[in-house]
C-alpha cells in the first residue's frame, strides 16, 4: 500500500505500464526492455524482472506490454506482480527463475503459482492495484478487478481475506 501512496491517491487507479515508465523516467537505476517473442506459444515467458542492490531491469514481450497499456487486466497483473518481487525484496534471496503456469479457465487465462514466493507476490499485486479499496464492501471483485486492470480471481480471494478478523488486527 505505501508503494501505492508513493505513486497516486487511495481513489486512483492506473495501469501498470504508467506505474513503470513514472518509476524508470529520469532513472539511471530502473529501465524497461522490451522484446519480440520468436516462439509461437503465447505467454511462454511473457515479463521478467532483475534486480541487483538498488538497480530494476523489467523484461516484458512487446505484445504484453502492448496489451496491458490498452487496459486487458491479466496483462497489467504481470507487470504489477514483476514489481512485487522488486517491493518484496525477492531478488535478496535468491537469483531463480520461476515462471507462471498458466492454465485456460472459462473467462481467460490464470496463473498457478509454483511457489510461495509467487503467491505472495501474486497478493502484493493486487495490494498495489487495488489498494484500500480491497476493505470497500461496495466493490464487487469483478467491478474493483476491471477498475484496477487486475486479475478477478486475486482481487476475490484477496477482498475475502482482509474482511477476516485476524486480518484486520494485523
Amino acid at each position: 500500500i505505501s508503494v501505492r501512496r508513493d505513486f497516486c491517491a487511495d481513489t486512483e487507479f492506473f495501469r501498470m505500464t504508467d506505474f513503470w515508465k513514472d518509476q524508470c523516467e529520469g532513472s539511471d537505476r530502473w529501465s524497461i526492455r522490451t522484446y519480440q517473442p520468436t516462439g509461437t506459444r503465447e505467454y511462454t515467458r511473457p515479463a521478467g524482472v532483475i534486480a541487483f542492490d538498488d538497480r530494476v531491469r523489467l523484461t516484458v514481450d512487446e505484445s504484453l506490454w502492448r496489451k496491458a497499456e490498452d487496459g486487458c487486466p491479466f496483462s497489467n497483473f504481470v507487470l504489477a506482480h514483476e514489481l512485487g518481487h522488486v517491493e518484496l525484496d525477492h531478488h535478496a534471496g535468491n537469483a531463480k527463475t520461476k515462471n507462471f503456469q498458466l492454465t485456460a479457465n472459462s473467462w481467460d487465462m490464470a496463473n498457478i503459482p509454483p511457489t510461495l514466493e509467487e503467491l505472495e507476490t501474486n497478493f502484493a499485486a493486487v495490494f498495489l492495484q487495488c489498494g484500500v479499496a480491497l476493505f470497500d464492501k461496495r466493490w464487487s471483485a469483478v467491478d474493483l478487478a476491471r477498475r484496477a486492470f487486475s486479475d478477478v480471481y486475486y482481487v476475490q480471494k484477496a477482498q475475502s481475506c482482509v474482511q477476516l478478523d485476524v486480518f484486520k488486527r494485523e
